[in-house]
C-alpha cells in the first residue's frame, strides 16, 4: 500500500514538473521587441504586421517557403506588412548564396550563434511567428507546406485590417 502511494505521488510530481518545463520551454516571446532590437532600424516595425521566419540554407522546406514569403511581402507591404527572415547558418557564405539565389526582398537577421533561436525555443525548421500591429504574438507555425499558406494568408489579411494603435 505504501509503495503504491509512493509511486502515485512520484508520478504526479514528475508529471507536474514535466508540464511546467514543457510550458516554459515552448513559450516564445510574446512581443516583437526582441526581433526589433536585432534590427538596425527597429522603427520599421512600428504598427506593422510582422511575419518572423527562422530558416537555414540547408533546410529544404525553407527553400520552398521563400517564394511564398516574397509574394506575401510584395502583396501586403503597402498595407503595413513586413517579413523578417532570421538565418541560423553558421556559414555566412551559404546564407548569402541562398539569399542571392532567392532574391529575398525582406529584412534578414543573421543569428549564427543561435541566441534568437534559443529565445524562441524553435522546434522545427522553418518556424515562423506572426505578430499583430500592436507588436504582440498572434500565432506560430512549424514547418512549411503549401496547403498551410491559405490559412496564413487569411490571418495576415485579418491582422492588416485591424486598426493601428497610436
Amino acid at each position: 500500500m505504501f509503495k503504491r502511494l509512493l509511486i502515485v505521488l512520484s508520478c504526479t510530481l514528475l508529471l507536474s514538473i514535466s508540464a511546467f518545463s514543457f510550458a516554459a520551454v515552448n513559450d516564445p516571446p510574446k512581443s516583437i521587441k526582441l526581433i526589433a532590437s536585432a534590427l538596425s532600424d527597429s522603427a520599421q516595425l512600428k504598427n506593422k504586421v510582422v511575419y518572423v521566419d527562422f530558416w537555414a540554407s540547408w533546410c529544404t522546406p525553407c527553400r520552398k517557403s521563400f517564394p511564398w514569403m516574397k509574394e506575401l511581402q510584395d502583396s501586403y507591404r503597402s498595407k503595413g506588412f513586413q517579413v523578417i527572415a532570421v538565418n541560423l547558418d553558421k556559414d555566412h557564405k551559404a546564407a548569402q548564396a541562398f539569399l542571392e539565389e532567392t532574391k529575398a526582398p525582406f529584412a534578414v537577421i543573421f543569428d549564427s550563434t543561435g541566441s534568437l533561436a534559443k529565445s524562441y525555443h524553435l522546434e522545427a525548421m522553418p518556424m515562423s511567428f506572426l505578430y499583430g500591429r500592436d507588436g504582440n504574438l498572434r500565432t506560430s507555425h512549424e514547418g512549411f507546406l503549401p496547403k498551410d499558406t491559405v490559412d496564413l494568408n487569411a490571418l495576415v489579411r485579418k491582422l492588416l485590417a485591424e486598426s493601428v494603435s497610436k
